[in-house]
């Protein structure tokens, strides 16, 4: 994994729940990958890697692009994973817009992502993301209680 597509595979790890378990037979998988101190990293592609197998066939090109070009095409990858998913989920949503650097946002989108574009881009209408964001209530983290407080309610608890 290149360390410019880092960002965009971790919250592809965290949000995509991948409905294909495993990879069509019958052709090998071609990715691009540059070269860097004789190991080979690949930038895209995220869901055909995890999916790969032991045995399984693949064809490599080494590209020789800039950082930012990495960096934008992992991005990219993402954007066209989450693009085709049926729903639009407001947390991976924000994840990836409060990630992904402004520079990128521009290169993709002429503009700072916005949910509108997300929306026009899948040909649906406010409400479909008003009602999925209603699905997610705010959440806050739940407080641990201190060891000791635990402890006491133990033994409270045996105590009965």
């Amino acid at each position: 994994m290149h360390e410019c597509a880092m960002k965009p595979y971790q919250i592809f790890c965290e949000w995509i729940d991948d409905e294909v378990n495993e990879l069509s037979s019958g052709r090998a998988l071609l990715f691009e990958v540059v070269e860097i101190d004789d190991q080979y990293c690949f930038f895209e592609g995220f869901k055909e890697v995890g999916l790969l197998m032991d045995g399984d066939e693949i064809a490599i090109r080494r590209v020789d692009i800039s950082k930012s070009e990495i960096e934008r095409r992992a991005w990219s990858y993402l954007m066209n994973e989450f693009t085709n998913l049926d729903t639009i989920n407001p947390k991976f949503f924000a994840a990836i817009k409060s990630s992904m650097p402004a520079r990128v946002q521009q290169s993709l989108f002429n503009k700072p992502l916005t949910i509108q574009k997300i929306l026009d881009i899948k040909d649906l209408k406010r409400h479909h993301y008003d009602y999925q964001l209603s699905l997610y209530p705010n959440q806050y983290p739940t407080e641990m209680p201190s060891f000791s407080e635990l402890i006491d309610k133990v033994l409270y608890v045996n105590n009965k």
